[in-house]
């Protein structure tokens, strides 16, 4: 039987659905919906005129437990809320969970760029790009802990760290990837994307997750590009470098702020990693 077959069958077995938000023993069944609008309202009872208590943009999902009215029930931070229905598109959703095991034995260097003095790309609003760089690393950490890896992070906090260092933290260790995360950012505001940089090694590893992110996630697939980057250049296990969207782009950043983007971030990069390795 070959790898590839091994992992569509581990990830098979492993598929099962998933709710995203709270809910309750006797509520009717949920479904999962995508917004389908830039900014969706969510009001406290099914009616234009009703109090706004949050808001969700476009790509977020949602469980939706009732329909009335052209008005769709979902729950927020606790609260009984209601969305216009009309902006809302159903999808399958399905979560892989990622018991310890599966990429048990690899050690996974993630390092969140910038920090401390070295603020990064300065986005929309002032957003940095190393605060941004760092919540969303730890949420990948995360996620590759919880299938088993050995995650080291090159900084956990807001400070700085050189490009000899970083370098030097993962060839210090018995380290199988090196990836290192970036928000982008151009002087244009509608440019967005995602794409991922490798230098010499990493460039299968670079096509695996670019492929996993743009299939995964809401924004342009800006494709894979070989760049001479020192974290690259130096690494000695296979390393890429991955541009995570444009914090220059009003309506891109929304999204790259969001938990369900950062999240997803974290699922995708995840799958990548398991399909890299057991390929």
């Amino acid at each position: 039987m070959t790898s590839f077959y091994r992992l569509l069958i581990v990830i098979t077995l492993l598929l099962c659905f998933s709710v995203t938000t709270h809910t309750h023993a006797n509520e009717k069944p949920s479904e999962i919906y995508v917004v389908n609008t830039d900014l969706l309202t969510i009001r406290q009872s099914p009616s234009s005129s009703g109090t706004i208590i949050g808001t969700l943009t476009q790509g977020e999902k949602l469980t939706i437990f009732q329909h009335t009215s052209g008005w769709a029930q979902t729950y927020f931070n606790g609260m009984e809320g209601w969305v216009a229905a009309k902006y809302l598109s159903p999808v399958d959703e399905t979560e892989v969970f990622f018991p310890n095991g599966l990429l048990s034995g690899y050690t996974i260097v993630i390092d969140p760029g910038h920090g401390g003095k070295d603020p990064g790309a300065i986005g929309h609003n002032g957003v940095l790009e190393k605060d941004l760089i760092l919540v969303t690393a730890k949420k990948i950490a995360e996620k590759l802990r919880e299938a088993g890896a050995k995650v080291i992070l090159t900084r956990t906090d807001d400070y700085f760290v050189s490009l000899n260092d970083r370098v030097k933290i993962s060839n210090s260790h018995d380290t199988d990837v090196f990836i290192s995360i970036h928000f982008n950012a151009f002087s244009v505001g509608y440019v967005g994307g995602i794409n991922t940089y490798y230098y010499r090694d990493g460039r299968g590893l670079a096509h695996k997750i670019q492929a996993t992110l743009a299939n995964e996630l809401p924004l342009k697939n800006r494709g894979v590009i070989q760049h001479d980057y020192r974290v690259l250049r130096d690494n000695q296990p296979p390393a890429i470098l991955i541009e995570l969207g444009f914090i220059t782009n009003t309506k891109e950043l929304s999204t790259l702020q969001s938990t369900n983007f950062q999240d997803e971030v974290a699922r995708s990069i995840t799958i990548g990693l398991i399909e890299y390795f057991w390929e």
